[in-house]
Order: C-alpha cells, then sequence, then structure tokens
C-alpha cells in the first residue's frame, strides 16, 4: 500500500509540473505589430505585380499582424515593361526611419542592381525581420522600386 502511494504522489508531482509548464506557455505575452507597406515607383519600366499575366499591379503590401523576433514575406513579380532594352532593377525603402530600425526589409533574390531583360521579370520574396524588442503598434513605409 505504501508503494502504491508514493506512486500517486509522485504521478500527482508530475502532472503538476506539468500543467504549470503548459498555463506558462498560454500566458505568454505575444506582443504583435500590423505591418503594411506603400510601394511607389520610380521612373523607368520597372514595374511589379502579384500575377505574371501583369493584371494585378502591387501598390501596397500587408502583411497583416507579425510578432516580435519573427520574419514574414510576401512574393511577387518584378517586370521590365520595355519590350527592347534592358533595365537595371533598384530599391531603396523608410522602413529604418519609420521603425527605428526595429525591422529591417530584404529581397530573395537581392535585386539590388538586378539586370532585366527586354520584357523579362522576375519571381521575388520581400522579407520583413522583426527584433525581439520591437515596440507594439502599426508600422507603414514606402517601398520603392525603380531603375539605377
Amino acid at each position: 500500500m505504501k508503494k502504491l502511494q508514493i506512486l500517486f504522489v509522485a504521478v500527482l508531482a508530475i502532472s503538476m509540473l506539468g500543467a504549470g509548464y503548459a498555463i506558462s506557455l498560454v500566458t505568454q505575452t505575444i506582443h504583435p505589430c500590423t505591418v503594411s507597406v506603400v510601394v511607389r515607383y520610380g521612373n523607368g519600366p520597372i514595374k511589379a505585380y502579384w500575377d505574371y499575366d501583369q493584371n494585378e499591379p502591387v501598390l501596397s503590401i500587408d502583411f497583416g499582424t507579425v510578432v516580435q523576433d519573427d520574419s514574414a514575406y510576401r512574393g511577387f513579380y518584378v517586370f521590365n515593361e520595355n519590350a527592347t532594352y534592358y533595365s537595371l532593377v533598384d530599391w531603396s525603402s523608410d522602413i529604418g526611419v519609420q521603425t527605428g530600425a526595429k525591422i529591417t526589409d530584404r529581397f530573395t533574390p537581392d535585386i539590388h542592381s538586378y539586370e532585366l531583360g527586354p520584357g523579362a521579370s522576375v519571381w521575388v520574396l520581400y522579407w520583413i525581420d522583426v527584433a525581439p524588442n520591437t515596440p507594439v503598434g502599426p508600422y507603414t513605409w514606402t517601398l520603392n522600386l525603380g531603375v539605377v
């Protein structure tokens, strides 16, 4: 009987520890941020579209809700709309100013000075990385796409 009581107490203790750990995970605070990006185009033939058929231009990018210490991306096509000449793609954003450098952005593949042939396109992923200590709040910045 004594062994059964000890076994019961041990199982109960393990169960309580597991329940306490599960509760700590459930009550852990997550700090969401809402993120949207306005897309502007420079002079030249470089334009971005959600679809390959060039029916849906990328005018803004909505990342929705993201959490601290996370990454998110959206994919779209970047086109050289000039049918005769090669064009160099370039991009910039004011993300550092708008987010206090708590959120960073990048492209895969890297399209800084990326050369696109006449009428050619490239599928890209536009990434954001949210720092662990990013304050809660909505964030908006401008992404500039254009030619070098």
